[in-house]
């Protein structure tokens, strides 16, 4: 059969995936790109440029394409049929048809393996890309802000609010009630205290950078590994009732199991049990004494972890309730 010219206009589609094979085709003016349609989106996984041959992938077999291809500019291709291609295909030596045929399946793998990397990425940066890197980004330049800015008041220290979620609104390019609203999320969360005072208007008391700091790489890190390390909320009273225990009992260092359930029941009610101990250990909330079987804890990390989480919960409340977040 004779070879025939397709000519694309930019744009233009040569053929969509799941299309039946009908031979290759010989770039030889333009420039083409090949990509899935995944999600409503476009997965470029090549570009060709004159002299490449495109449709190679289904041509050692009856499936359909395995890709789109479309052109980036108008583009010339010389089609070449399925049989005349197999007629040639079939005088080559066994050993050069089964390193084609190998090649070819290698690819087609590496293929759907990149397109689904894209799409666990694309779904990654929806999910960092929007209030929780808001969030990372509003934590570290409060930090910031509260590092220079902070004032000496009556032997208080705050650090007067006035334009600074203005500021940031220019800076983040999201809007202000939004940012008001993860602001309000750092105040649930126990990140920080803030309220009106009479001569400095709305204030952060007390702040403090390095926990801000702290803050912002931990709200990244754990919308990057989908909270899957968080305590669950249940065990908060239990958590508080270990920082409270921390601060009356300043000297002990450890406790036996038994006598850790009997005094988190004394604290705050809340009865559990070894498995619930266990479970805490292994979310490393409680660590194992190395000689003994009794379980310690460190009351600064579990109380920032408890602010640290519960912010990132009322912060994940923003991102489902938020539209229209960036800024005109």
């Amino acid at each position: 059969m004779t070879n025939r010219i397709v000519t694309l206009a930019a744009g233009e589609f040569l053929f969509e995936e799941n299309d039946p094979s009908d031979g290759v085709y010989i770039l030889r003016e333009g420039l083409i790109e090949v990509g899935k349609r995944r999600d409503d989106d476009f997965f470029v996984l090549a570009k060709m440029r004159a002299g490449d041959v495109i449709g190679t992938m289904s041509l050692f077999s009856n499936d359909p394409r395995t890709a789109a291809v479309r052109a980036l500019t108008g583009a010339q291709l010389v089609h070449v049929d399925a049989k005349t291609v197999a007629s040639s295909f079939s005088n080559l030596p066994v050993w050069v048809q089964a390193v084609l045929k190998d090649c070819i399946m290698r690819l087609k793998v590496s293929s759907d393996e990149l397109v689904e990397s894209r799409l666990r990425e694309k779904k990654l940066l929806a999910k960092v890309g929007t209030t929780f890197q808001s969030a990372s980004q509003l934590a570290a330049m409060l930090a910031y802000a509260v590092r220079t800015g902070t004032v000496q008041d009556e032997g208080l220290s705050l650090f007067p609010m006035k334009g600074f979620l203005e500021r940031c609104e220019g800076i983040l390019l999201r809007r202000g009630e939004y940012l008001e609203e993860i602001f309000l999320a750092f105040m649930k969360g126990s990140l920080i205290k803030a309220q009106e005072d009479k001569k400095w208007g709305r204030s952060v008391f007390a702040p403090n950078a390095q926990l801000l700091e702290d803050f912002s790489v931990f709200c990244l890190q754990s919308a990057k590994q989908d909270f899957i390390h968080f305590v669950p909320s249940k065990y908060t009273p239990v958590l508080s009732a270990l920082i409270r225990i921390s601060k009356k009992e300043k000297e002990k260092k450890d406790y036996s199991v038994n006598d850790l359930i009997e005094m988190i029941k004394v604290e705050c009610g809340k009865v559990i049990d070894p498995k619930t101990v266990a479970e805490l250990v292994s979310l490393h909330v409680l660590s194992k004494t190395p000689t003994t079987d009794n379980v310690s804890w460190v009351e600064r990390q579990v109380q920032r972890r408890v602010i640290f989480e519960s912010t990132c919960r009322f912060i994940k409340d923003v991102n489902s309730n938020s539209s229209d977040q960036k800024a005109a």
